[in-house]
C-alpha cells in the first residue's frame, strides 16, 4: 500500500526530538481520544529478558477462549506485527487510517510543544485500535523500563506481570539493579495484582514494598516449584504445581521459569476467561517467540537468537548444551551501547568460526573495523563480512552437515537474517 511506506517514514522522523522524557506527550494525544486505553483490561508487561516470551503465552492462551491484542516490540519484519489480535497483525489500510485520525491532533500538540515520538504514537494506536475493536483483554509489553514507557499510560490493568531484571539500558533506566528494578516496578498500580519471577531476597523485598504502598497483592513462586521432566533442542516438558506433563515449544531452561510465571497469572485469570487446565497445557505449547532461540533453517541447521545483555547471553550460552552439534559457526553482531565484551568473551569459549558484521543501525551499531578490534582482544581468528546477507550466505558454504550455524547479538541483526532465509 502506497501510503502505508510513506507513514512509516514519517513516524519514524517523529523520533528527531529532544529533552526529558515523561507521559505528558501521549497523556495529551490520548485525552483527545477519551483515554481509550482506561476502557479495556489491560495485562502489563515489563522486566529485562523474558518478555516477548511471557506476553505469548499469555496471549496465545486467552485467545483460546477471548479476543485477545498482544503489543509487541521489536518487530521482526513489518511495524504491524506489533499490534495483533488473535494472531492477525492489524492491516496497513487500518494502520494508515488511524495515523490519519491522529495526524491533526499530533500536529496541533507539536505546535504546543508535546510532540510525541514514533513509540508514542505507535502506543496511542494501538490502545485506540484495541478499543475500537472491543478486545476482551489486551497483553502489552513494555517497550524499554517501566515508569516512563509510554504503555504505562494505563491507570488501572488488571494485571502487572514482571519478568527477569538485569542490567540494560544502564544510565537510561538507571546506574544500579535497584534503580532499574526500580524503574519496572513503576508498573505496580493501585490495588491491581503483581505477579513476578522468581527475585533474590533483596530484590523481592524491593517489589513487595513498592506493592503494599499500592494495595496490590504480590504472587511469586519459587523455582524450586517447578519439576523439570525433559528438556531438548525442540521442546521442554516439566510440572509446576498442580499443572502436570506441561510442555512448552520454547526452548532453553529459562523457558521452564517463563512458563511458569505465565500459568500463574492464567491460573489466576481461570473464571474469568473461562480457561481450562487443558486449555492451559495447549496454550502454552502451541506458543511461539519469534527471533528468541528458534532453528530457522534445517540444512544447513541455523539458530537465531536476539540475546544482547549479560543474562540473556547466559541463558543462550546454557541452552547451547542441549542442542547437538559438531562445529559451532557463528554469525556477530551487536549495539555499542551494551555488554558486547562479555558477548564476545563468552561466546569465543564456545565458538568454533568467529564471523562478524553490520547493523543497520548507524547512531548505535558498531562500525565493522571496530567491532573487529575488540573481538580480537580475545581472539584473532576472526572473519569480518560488512554485508549482512554475505556473512550468512559464507556461513552457509564453510557449514558441514553436522554443524551449528549461530546468528545473535541483536535482534536488528536476527530479523535480517530471518528475512533473508524466508526469501531465499
Amino acid at each position: 500500500m502506497k501510503n502505508f511506506e510513506k507513514y512509516i517514514d514519517w513516524m519514524y522522523k517523529r523520533d528527531e526530538k529532544k529533552g526529558k522524557h515523561t507521559l505528558k506527550n501521549i497523556q495529551k494525544l490520548l485525552e483527545a481520544f477519551d483515554n481509550p486505553q482506561d476502557k479495556i483490561k489491560v495485562i502489563h508487561i515489563a522486566g529485562t529478558n523474558g518478555k516477548g516470551s511471557t506476553c505469548n503465552f499469555l496471549s496465545n492462551t486467552l485467545s483460546k477462549t477471548s479476543k485477545v491484542g498482544l503489543f509487541i516490540s521489536p518487530f521482526m519484519e513489518c511495524m504491524t506485527e506489533s499490534i495483533t489480535i488473535n494472531g492477525v497483525k492489524i492491516s496497513e489500510e487500518d494502520f494508515v487510517k488511524y495515523i490519519e485520525l491522529f495526524k491533526p491532533v499530533l500536529e496541533k500538540l507539536d505546535a504546543e510543544g508535546y510532540k510525541n515520538t514514533y513509540f508514542e504514537v505507535l502506543t496511542a494506536i494501538m490502545y485506540k485500535y484495541f478499543y475500537d475493536q472491543k478486545v476482551d483483554v489486551a497483553v502489552v509489553e513494555v517497550g524499554m523500563g517501566g515508569t516512563l514507557d509510554s504503555t504505562n499510560i494505563v491507570k488501572r490493568p488488571i494485571a502487572s506481570v514482571i519478568v527477569t531484571i538485569s542490567m540494560d539500558h544502564v544510565g537510561i533506566l538507571g546506574n544500579t539493579i535497584e534503580e532499574i528494578a526500580m524503574n519496572k516496578a513503576g508498573i505496580i498500580k493501585e490495588g491491581a495484582p503483581v505477579f513476578l519471577y522468581p527475585k533474590d531476597e533483596h530484590l523481592y523485598k524491593l517489589f513487595k514494598d513498592v506493592a503494599d504502598s499500592k494495595h496490590a497483592p504480590l504472587y511469586t513462586f519459587s523455582k524450586d516449584e517447578v519439576k523439570v521432566l525433559q528438556i531438548s533442542d525442540h521442546e521442554n516438558d516439566f510440572d509446576f504445581r498442580d499443572y502436570k506433563n506441561m510442555r512448552t515449544s520454547l526452548v532453553g531452561v529459562h523457558q521452564f521459569y517463563n512458563a511458569s510465571l505465565a500459568i500463574m497469572v492464567l491460573d489466576y485469570f481461570k473464571e474469568m476467561f473461562n480457561l481450562t487446565e487443558e486449555i492451559i497445557k495447549d496454550g502454552i505449547f502451541t506458543s511461539h517467540n519469534t527471533g528468541r532461540l528458534q532453528i530457522i533453517s534445517k540444512s544447513p541447521k541455523i539458530l537465531v537468537d536476539g540475546s544482547h545483555n549479560k543474562e540473556a547471553m547466559d541463558a543462550l550460552v546454557n541452552s547451547l548444551k542441549v542442542f547437538k552439534y559438531n562445529h559451532l559457526i557463528l554469525v556477530f553482531s551487536i549495539l555499542k551501547d551494551k555488554d558486547y565484551e562479555y558477548a564476545i568473551k563468552e561466546l569465543s569459549k564456545i565458538t568454533d568460526k568467529f564471523i562478524i558484521t553490520t547493523i543497520d543501525n548507524p547512531e548505535r551499531a558498531f562500525k565493522l573495523y571496530d567491532l573487529e578490534k575488540e573481538v580480537k582482544k580475545v581472539r584473532n581468528d576472526v572473519v569480518a563480512i560488512a554485508d549482512r546477507v554475505e556473512a550468512i550466505n559464507y556461513a552457509t558454504t564453510i557449514a558441514e552437515a553436522d554443524d551449528l550455524i549461530l546468528v545473535c547479538g541483536s535482534l536488528y541483526l536476527v530479523r535480517d537474517v530471518i528475512k533473508f532465509v524466508k526469501n531465499k
